[in-house]
Formats: C-alpha cells, sequence, structure tokens
C-alpha cells in the first residue's frame, strides 16, 4: 500500500482583524461620509454624506435667525 500525502493547510498569520469601528472610520473615509446610517443588502453604507452636512452648516450659519422648530409628526 502506498502512502498518502498529507496536504498542510496554508494558515495566514499576518490577517488584521479589525474592530467594528475601525471598519466603519475605514468606510466613511473611502466613501466621503460623515455618519454611517446603515448597511443595504449589498453591505454598501448609507448615510450623511460631509458635503451635505458641511452646506447644512454653511445654510445655517447664514440664516441664525431661521429656526427649525417644526414638529416632525
Amino acid at each position: 500500500m502506498g502512502k498518502k500525502k498529507k496536504s498542510k493547510k496554508h494558515i495566514n498569520n499576518n490577517v488584521e482583524i479589525w474592530t467594528e469601528k475601525q471598519y466603519e472610520e475605514y468606510l466613511q473615509d473611502l466613501y466621503g461620509m460623515e455618519v454611517i446610517a446603515g448597511f443595504t443588502e449589498g453591505g454598501v453604507p448609507y448615510g450623511l454624506f460631509r458635503e451635505d452636512v458641511e452646506t447644512y452648516r454653511q445654510n445655517k450659519s447664514d440664516n441664525p435667525r431661521d429656526f427649525d422648530d417644526e414638529m416632525p409628526f
């Protein structure tokens, strides 16, 4: 009877494991987002983009007396 060769399993010890916070910070930088509200079924994040937040802040500072006191319901 012949001997069977054992196949060696390749183990990559150089894999970096990220925390959830590190992964969200990476995605925020990648997509240019200020806040990630959630993820689609495909894994794409959705939320507030930095451009939109900056535009809102500029508009808000242009009209300091323009209050948004409307009730959401």
